[in-house]
C-alpha cells in the first residue's frame, strides 16, 4: 500500500490512511464529537480527509504504523470523482446521458462492483443521490483508491484500460446542471423576476451579445472572456431565464468559432456558469 500511497501523492493527490478492510478515516480523532467544527487548524492529527497530505515523509510515517491501512484520496483538490454503485447506477447514467457524448479519464472499479470516474474538479461539492444509485464526491469528500481491500475482500483496481495514467477530463457539460448547486431563493421582496414574467427576448439577445463578445475577444484575453460570458449567463440561468445546457452548448461553440479549443474550454465554462449560478441576476420586475 505505501507504494501505491507515495505515487499517488507525486502526482499530487493527497493520501490519508483509511482502516484496513474499511472505508473510514483511520487515525483517532482529535475532538470529541461536541467539541465543535474543526478541519485541523488545531494543528493536530486526526480530521479524517483533511489530514489527507502529499507530503512523502508523513506519508511513510502513517504507513509504518499501520502497514495495512487502506488508501483514502481526498477529493474536490486534484480531481472530483462520480461514483456509480453497481449496475443500477451505471444504468440510471446511460439512461439519463442518452446519446449526449462522455470523455472519462481514470476509471477504478471498487470492491463493491461499482465505478470510480474521476475528471477535473468542477468546484462542487459532495451530492448524494446525483442520480439513483450515483453519487458525487467533490469539495469535502474523499474515495478509497486502489489497490485498498473492500470489506467484501475483493480489492480496488483500476481499469485495464483506463488507468490513474490517463489524463484527467473535465466533467461533460450535460452532468455540469446536475452537479452544480441549485441557487437560493430570492429573499422576501426582491424583485428577481419570474421566468413567466419576462419576455424570452431578453434572454435570447443576452446569449446573443455573450457569444458576440466571445467570438470578438483578441488573442490573449479569449479564455478571459469566456470565463466572463459563462459567468454573465450563469446569473440568467440562476434567475431562470436561460437554460443551462443550451448556455453551455452555445458557448462551446462561440468558443471553438474563437479557435479555443481542448479540455480547458469546458472547465473554463463550468467555473463562470458556476459562480454565476450563485449570484443569480436581480433585475426590476
Amino acid at each position: 500500500m505505501l507504494d501505491d500511497a507515495l505515487d499517488y501523492a507525486a502526482r499530487g493527490w493527497p493520501v490519508f490512511p483509511v482502516a484496513p478492510r474499511g472505508k473510514l478515516p483511520l487515525i483517532p480523532r482529535a475532538h470529541r464529537p461536541d467539541d465543535g467544527p474543526c478541519h485541523g487548524e488545531c494543528g493536530r492529527e486526526g480530521h479524517g480527509l483533511y489530514d489527507a497530505s502529499t507530503d512523502a515523509g508523513r506519508i511513510r510515517e502513517w504507513w509504518r504504523r499501520w502497514p495495512l491501512a487502506n488508501i483514502g484520496l481526498r477529493t474536490g483538490v486534484a480531481f472530483d470523482v462520480v461514483d456509480i454503485d453497481g449496475p443500477e447506477g451505471l444504468e440510471a447514467l446511460n439512461a439519463y446521458r442518452a446519446d449526449r457524448p462522455i470523455t472519462w479519464g481514470p476509471e477504478a472499479i471498487t470492491g463493491g462492483g461499482g465505478w470510480h470516474l474521476l475528471h477535473l474538479p468542477s468546484g462542487a461539492g459532495n451530492r448524494a443521490g446525483l442520480l439513483p444509485h450515483v453519487d458525487y464526491r467533490g469539495a469535502g469528500g474523499y474515495i478509497v483508491a486502489p489497490p485498498s481491500i473492500h470489506p467484501s475482500g475483493k480489492r480496488y483496481q483500476w481499469a485495464e484500460m483506463a488507468g490513474h495514467d490517463e489524463p484527467l477530463e473535465p466533467l461533460p457539460a450535460w452532468l455540469v446542471e446536475l452537479v452544480l448547486p441549485t441557487p437560493p431563493p430570492p429573499a422576501a421582496g426582491s424583485s428577481v423576476v419570474r421566468v413567466g414574467q419576462l419576455p424570452s427576448a431578453y434572454g435570447r439577445r443576452a446569449l446573443e451579445v455573450e457569444l458576440g463578445r466571445v467570438a470578438m475577444a483578441g488573442k490573449g484575453t479569449r479564455n478571459d472572456q469566456l470565463n466572463r460570458s459563462a459567468f454573465a449567463l450563469g446569473q440568467l440561468v440562476g434567475s431562470g431565464v436561460l437554460d443551462a445546457e443550451l448556455v453551455v452548448t452555445s458557448l462551446i461553440e462561440a468558443a471553438g468559432r474563437a479557435g479555443l479549443v481542448g479540455h480547458e474550454v469546458e472547465a473554463t465554462i463550468a467555473s463562470g456558469l458556476r459562480n454565476g449560478l450563485r449570484q443569480p441576476r436581480q433585475m426590476p420586475a
